[in-house]
């Protein structure tokens, strides 16, 4: 004869739906904690200030700017070098004033930051200082990077 007693499913205790509830709780806690350090380590900083402040700051980027002018007029760098050269004190120059990591991004992520002048100066330089050949002049380059440089108060 067959056997037609039901066989009730086997239950799980208490304990293993708090365990699994204080794993899931542990998970979501670990991705807020990873997701907060992450935002915190990409807030910008930015660097302390020379002892002329902010003024002191410009001078001597505002040098820099003037060095690299001679050495184009002088030929002992190309257009290129000295778009390339521009284009890098811009970026260290926000990245001093703003603490935003400007001399390592990209023109795209430069354009998705709070660098609008920055941006617009990177954006310029870029055309001379990846195509082949070589401009003549470099004065609204120049002109380009004083006014970013100037442009923060």
């Amino acid at each position: 004869m067959p056997d037609t007693e039901l066989i009730p499913p086997v239950g799980y205790g208490g304990a293993w739906l708090v365990i699994g509830i204080a794993l899931l709780v542990l998970v979501v806690a670990t991705i807020l904690v990873i997701l907060l350090v992450r935002a915190r380590k990409h807030a910008p900083s930015p660097a302390p200030l020379p002892p002329g402040g902010i003024a002191g700051l410009r001078a001597g980027y505002h040098a820099r700017i003037t060095e690299i002018e001679a050495d184009f007029a002088a030929q002992r760098i190309s257009a290129r070098s000295a778009h390339q050269r521009l284009s890098a004190v811009v970026r260290k120059y926000a990245h001093a004033v703003s603490g935003v990591d400007a001399p390592v991004m990209t023109l795209t992520e430069l354009q998705s930051s709070s660098l609008p002048s920055v941006t617009a100066a990177v954006a310029e330089y870029y055309p001379a200082s990846f195509e082949s050949a070589d401009r003549n002049e470099i004065s609204s380059a120049v002109a380009r990077a004083r006014q970013v440089i100037e442009s923060w108060s």
